[in-house]
């Protein structure tokens, strides 16, 4: 939990976590490193927020044979900025993905070309227009994911204007598991410690980066259930939804491409559905939302996808 939650930035990160825990700085480094050989921590690190890039993204829905699932996944999957790709639960839309360009025309003339050639023409295009919140953690005792209850700013400037090297952040994106993890980090950009533990606070609040945390395998913990729930709402209940803990990828959309009735969504993951259904239960009655569609996941379409945000990310 200390590695997702609370992981600290200063000389010897793991020492502070052994002694936090009572036992000893190599105990707590063999087991992170066992945790990374078998899959289940993916990194410790911070990944860039994609806008500070110059990107916009979309969800995408779209109704898709099942017997060209496959083959339709393969093709979409071969577009670089394509993030997320699932089989999920709705009487229409059983293919969504999210995906990215350098503006909305862009992408929407990306997105219709590849599924038109593909027969595909029964499709939503729901741009973003304001993210909330994206990071994903899970708790452990609750079997529920639990983040903190925060807001990214509206605008994100970009990464040119920090004035620090693309190198930087792919250092940031992924660190060793060694006694003094930030030293290269330190070295690269020429400050101390402090300052690095400074920095980083700053660019997570000015929404650049995402919080500094270890990523985990939601399977390999036990969370084998997310569901995406969508729903209409204005501006202030779409951020209200945000300082909600359990929810993660919080996010208000526009309708850009044909037809869909909301506006607002938010993912949520657990152990299994009965969790997911009494969460989510409460959260649509604090947030006094009457509609709503919950469309859980049956199927990753891009499980590479870990691996495919480090290599797009800066």
């Amino acid at each position: 939990m200390e590695l997702q939650y609370n992981f600290p930035i200063v000389k010897r990160p793991f020492l502070e976590i052994a002694n936090r825990l009572n036992e000893d700085e190599d105990w707590v480094l063999e087991k992170t490193r066992d945790l990374v050989h078998n899959g289940v921590v993916k990194r410790i690190g911070a990944l860039v927020n994609y806008r500070s890039r110059g990107l916009v993204s979309a969800l995408v829905g779209a109704d898709v044979p099942n017997d060209l699932i496959n083959d339709v996944a393969k093709v979409i999957n071969s577009d670089a900025q394509v993030s997320h790709n699932f089989v999920r639960e709705h009487p229409r839309y059983n293919v969504w993905f999210v995906t990215k360009a350098r503006n909305k025309e862009e992408l929407i003339m990306k997105v219709s070309n590849t599924l038109s050639k593909l027969g595909i023409n029964d499709l939503v295009i729901l741009t973003a227009l304001r993210t909330y919140k994206i990071d994903v953690k899970f708790d452990l005792m609750s079997g529920i994911s639990r983040t903190k209850s925060m807001v990214l700013p509206p605008s994100v400037p970009s990464i040119e204007s920090t004035g620090l090297t693309m190198e930087f952040f792919r250092k940031l994106r992924s660190i060793s598991i060694t006694r003094e993890p930030f030293d290269e980090i330190t070295g690269l950009a020429g400050i101390s410690i402090d300052e690095l533990s400074n920095l980083l606070s700053n660019l997570m609040r000015i929404g650049i980066i995402r919080d500094f945390y270890a990523t985990l395998d939601s399977d390999k913990v036990g969370f084998r259930e997310n569901a995406m729930v969508v729903f209409k709402a204005t501006p202030e209940t779409c951020e209200k939804a945000a300082l909600i803990e359990e929810t993660t990828h919080v996010v208000l959309r526009e309708i850009t491409l044909g037809s869909w009735p909301y506006n607002c969504y938010f993912m949520i993951h657990g152990i299994n559905r009965d969790v997911l259904e009494r969460a989510i239960s409460d959260i649509m009655k604090r947030l006094d939302i009457n509609r709503y569609e919950v469309l859980y996941s049956i199927r990753n379409l891009l499980p590479e996808m870990p691996r495919r945000l480090e290599l797009t990310n800066t």
